[in-house]
């Protein structure tokens, strides 16, 4: 595992590994800031491209940043929102277009449809307009089940836009005078699918920036949706391992322990929060200190709080879990609050939910 690595930027440690949750739109849904930050959270990651259409990257540069704009004060990242560009397109072959310059696309909001393009250069930009501590490199997404052909424009584009990634980035640090302690870090994604020689191919091409981290890009899952951890492992041995490690979009808690073990750092994922809205709950099944993960099976369970057998059930969501809500409330009231549908049922959920992960992140480091 990590043991105990850390990462710095501007100014503030943060002891890895560690998990991130999706602001995707600068809020984590029904919690305030204080809410997530009492739930052991250290840092937040936002999208790009969301921010880019709503509320703007002029508004947030005018607020004094994403941070001053939703009042955290703990570390953000800011995805490069590739991801979301691509997979809409793939959906929707009239929603944009990809070339060799970047990416242009149409979004809809409730005023209307509006045109964008991200180039490389303009996803720097951006991404500085929203003040994130750590910003991603637009890549080429490789797509599920890629051809010869598609694996090669998705390493040798990704190559080329990190370059341009990079250039902009140092251009606008030294346009803001910006010393090495008051920058913001800048991580570059690996491509290359499941195919072993194009990852080799694309971290080649991805050394010679010198990036401040590295970020595990691409569809890793097998043909039953499994994350294929052999595949994982391989992208890792490809990094830079005095950089940190970021595996994008990782969150199911057995992946994520799974990845910790091989050498990731840093994990994001909607899952937490999502399947909190939709009243599925995490639990450890022993206390943390006790779990052996490469032993233990089933060292935690999810289960949906609006089952009848929960109606009369006054015990705390967890056992084991120290959050706000298992201090203050039963699952009875939870599934209550579900079955009225009052929107504090979310909150306490998440807050639950954030918090099981913040733990397992305390004890894979004390490993």
């Amino acid at each position: 595992m990590s043991n105990m690595k850390s990462l710095v930027v501007k100014g503030r440690t943060i002891k890895l590994p560690d998990f991130f949750p999706d602001a995707t739109k600068g809020v984590i849904r029904s919690c305030s800031s204080e809410d997530v930050a009492q739930a052991g959270i250290n840092g937040l990651i936002v999208n790009t491209y969301h921010l880019l259409t709503q509320p703007g990257p002029t508004v947030l540069e005018q607020c004094g940043g994403i941070k001053k704009y939703m009042n955290w004060n703990r570390t953000v990242i800011s995805d490069s929102g590739g991801w979301q560009v691509f997979s809409l397109i793939h959906r929707n072959l009239g929603m944009g277009s990809i070339s060799r310059d970047g990416v242009t696309f149409i979004k809809e909001t409730k005023g209307g449809k509006f045109k964008y393009k991200i180039t490389p250069e303009k996803c720097i930009q951006t991404q500085f307009g929203i003040g994130a501590d750590i910003m991603i490199c637009l890549d080429y997404f490789t797509p599920e089940n890629p051809s010869a052909d598609d694996l090669d424009i998705s390493v040798k584009r990704t190559v080329e836009w990190a370059d341009r990634c990079k250039e902009e980035f140092d251009t606008l640090c030294r346009q803001k005078k910006l010393g090495a302690m008051g920058r913001p870090l800048l991580f570059c994604v690996l491509q290359g699918g499941r195919d072993k020689k194009s990852v080799e191919k694309c971290a080649e091409g991805l050394r010679q920036f010198n990036f401040d981290g590295w970020g595990l890009g691409g569809w890793l899952f097998d043909e039953e949706s499994n994350l294929d951890l052999d595949i994982c492992q391989h992208y890792y041995d490809c990094m830079e391992h005095d950089k940190p490690t970021y595996a994008l979009g990782i969150g199911n808690p057995q992946a994520v322990a799974d990845c910790a073990k091989i050498g990731f750092d840093i994990f994001d994922c909607v899952l937490p929060t999502r399947d909190a809205r939709h009243k599925r709950l995490y639990s450890f099944n022993k206390p943390p200190k006790e779990i052996d993960f490469s032993v233990d099976k089933k060292w935690y369970s999810t289960f949906q709080i609006d089952r009848e057998r929960y109606i009369r059930d006054f015990s705390p969501i967890s056992e084991f879990c120290d959050c706000f809500t298992c201090k203050n409330y039963t699952r009875a009231y939870l599934r209550h609050l579900f079955e009225i549908e009052d929107t504090l049922a979310y909150r306490l959920a998440t807050i639950h939910n954030l918090r099981m992960y913040s733990v397992l992140m305390e004890t894979l480091r004390n490993r």
